[in-house]
């Protein structure tokens, strides 16, 4: 009977053993839903009208396009070690697989949309300084990024006037394993014209009016995962959806998202 009970144990072990390496393959496996690798940093996509070039560490899990959905979905996974070619050569120690649309750039004082949907991937927390998966970039300052960590959704401001500084306007948990959508309205400016507001799955989170950006700033926006200081263990993964970029009215976007399939 022992010998039974432990033939038993043994067999259940090895089940649950070969359950979480299939679980955890499929967690990582770009190919599992038909992704198609972008693996050239210096092969730009087009994505509704902005054009974006590739920074990642080139991997075929780093950057890839759905073959297999209707909706325009870009996933993105960065493992420990996965360095930009950029960020290594400058002894920078960052981790990242972004896309950025540094070639379409919005001026200081322009009405700027957005709106897309976001599905973080099931995994582990990891404790990093920054987890950034989207951020308005700049010639300048960098008005707005949006970060995730542990477990939460944490969107800061960035300002150059009347001084330097930086401010978290939003923290709350974000759930993973769903999909997010999110609609943003920014327009750099001083104290009595700038304004930045958010959207997360219909519900308003950041409401701000006052100086954000700086005077001359040439806006661009990246997405993805920027992660550091590394090497991090934990693998990170997050796909996007329907991203929509541009100076056009997105209201409508906040009941009324584009739909994933």
């Amino acid at each position: 009977m022992q010998n039974a009970q432990k033939t038993f144990s043994a067999a259940a072990v090895s089940i649950v053993a070969v359950l979480s390496l299939t679980c955890i393959s499929l967690a990582q496996d770009p190919q599992r839903a038909g992704w198609r690798p972008i693996a050239g940093s210096k092969a730009p996509i087009s994505i509704r009208g902005i054009t974006y070039v590739p920074e990642s560490a080139m991997s075929e899990w780093s950057i890839g396009r759905s073959t297999a959905s209707a909706t325009d979905i870009t996933r993105f996974e960065v493992r420990a070690g996965d360095e930009w070619a950029e960020d290594r050569e400058s002894g920078e120690n960052k981790e990242r697989s972004e896309l950025d649309g540094y070639k379409r750039r919005f001026p200081h004082g322009a009405d700027v949309w957005g709106a897309y949907a976001l599905f973080i991937e099931p995994g582990a927390d990891y404790q990093s300084d920054w987890t950034a998966i989207s951020q308005m970039h700049g010639s300048k300052v960098r008005p707005f990024h949006i970060h995730f960590k542990l477990g939460r959704l944490v969107i800061f401001t960035e300002a150059t006037s009347p001084r330097p500084a930086t401010n978290v306007r939003y923290s709350g948990p974000l759930s993973r394993n769903q999909w997010h959508n999110l609609v943003f309205h920014l327009r750099e400016g001083e104290a009595d014209s700038g304004q930045l507001d958010v959207w997360l799955d219909g519900n308003k989170i950041v409401q701000f009016v006052g100086a954000i950006g700086a005077t001359g700033n040439e806006a661009y926006w990246k997405f993805g995962i920027y992660r550091g200081y590394g090497p991090i263990a934990t693998p990170f993964a997050i796909q996007f959806a329907n991203m929509e970029i541009g100076t056009t009215d997105l209201t409508s976007r906040i009941t009324s998202p584009l739909p994933v399939k």
